[in-house]
């Protein structure tokens, strides 16, 4: 009965077994397979949760049909019966997110020995040394020991007679417990890494006939904070400066020279994240300063402008959200279509540019 060996394997399904070195310890690198696991696992926990309630609706409807109304012709099949074929019916509508996950070179599947409380030791071995790294082989690892302790702990006679709900219903338990072991483990490698966030935004401003264009650059600044046992999802938080200078004045008439001082403001960072998803929230308070502008008029001298932008000034709002966890993050934005830029275009003056958002995550070593 080779489908009995299928359901309690590691499902991956992956390129076939080759022989390669053992696997490196997981970091920030793994990103991506470390994901992609997780959400197979995720999607696989649910998938057999799914399927044993549908299997076990199928052996009680039997079960009482067999009871109620033991002269019908479907009732002369066995509870066991209508619980495999039901599986059989079910069990190969999987879809996994990630068929092949990055870095995987372990065979497709690994299960016990039909009617044994062991596995193949090549088998194991595969499993692990194909891992994309090694704390994956190690977890999954662990789920076909918890299928080996589970069948030593029942007897192997009895585990192999359960129905097919029983069978589908570990499964999720075990895929649970690896979802849930990889999610520690993708918070661990974020923790070890270096996550930094910076901006730069082009701006102009029309009012009328006149038009102001200016640079906002806001370099690399750490964001940190650490994970926390038991929630899935956590914050990083850090400080940097954003600076604002005039790069271009027309007025009708004149030739202005801009200003060669920039406008700090101190800008705090939160990015919420869950190692698949993540949000940025920003805000900011102007540290102030003053602007000096000259502008000539043809045949008629120079004059000067003069500003003044005072201090303690306040500004908050959301940069991104629902954005994938990637090493190397570029989220582009069109300032007309902000929050902001909507809100000063609907009082005659135009705004209009772009800001590029940057998130990098760099591994320790």
């Amino acid at each position: 009965m080779k489908f009995l060996a299928v359901v309690v394997a590691a499902l991956v399904l992956i390129a076939p077994a080759l022989a390669f070195a053992a696997p490196k310890a997981c970091s920030c690198k793994n990103l991506e397979s470390i994901q992609q696991e997780l959400a197979n696992a995720l999607y696989l926990a649910k998938f057999q949760a799914d399927l044993a309630t549908k299997v076990k609706q199928a052996e009680d409807d039997q079960r009482d049909l067999r009871k109620k109304n033991p002269s019908h012709p479907l009732a002369k099949y066995p509870v066991e019966k209508i619980s495999r074929q039901e599986w059989e019916k079910l069990r190969d509508d999987v879809s996994l997110p990630f068929p092949q996950v990055k870095g995987y070179t372990g065979p497709n599947s690994v299960g016990l020995i039909e009617g044994e409380c062991k596995n193949q030791p090549n088998d194991l071995k595969a499993l692990a040394d194909g891992a994309s790294c090694k704390e994956l082989g190690t977890i999954t690892l662990k789920h076909e020991q918890e299928h080996r302790d589970l069948c030593t702990q029942m007897g192997k006679a009895k585990y192999w007679k359960r129905l097919f709900s029983e069978i589908a219903a570990e499964e999720a338990d075990r895929y649970t417990a690896q979802a849930k072991a990889i999610r520690v483990l993708l918070k661990k490698v974020i923790d070890g890494s270096t996550v930094k966030v910076s901006e730069e935004t082009d701006l102009k401003i029309t009012s009328g006939p006149m038009e102001y264009n200016y640079h906002l650059s806001m370099p690399a600044f750490k964001l940190t904070g650490k994970s926390s046992p038991g929630k899935d999802a956590w914050e990083l938080k850090g400080t940097g400066t954003r600076t604002v200078a005039v790069t271009s004045v027309k007025i009708p008439g004149m030739t202005c020279t801009p200003p060669t001082q920039k406008l700090p403001s101190k800008v705090t960072g939160t990015l919420e994240l869950d190692g698949l998803k993540m949000k940025l929230d920003q805000s900011s308070v102007t540290e102030g300063g003053s602007l000096t502008m000259t502008c000539k008029i043809p045949g008629k001298g120079q004059g000067f402008g003069y500003g003044v932008a005072p201090p303690g000034e306040r500004g908050s709002g959301e940069v991104f959200k629902d954005a994938d966890v990637k090493l190397k993050s570029s989220m582009v934005e069109n300032v007309a279509q902000t929050v902001w830029g909507k809100a000063i275009n609907q009082t005659g003056v135009s705004a209009s540019g772009t800001s590029t958002t940057k998130l990098t995550i760099t591994c320790a070593q």
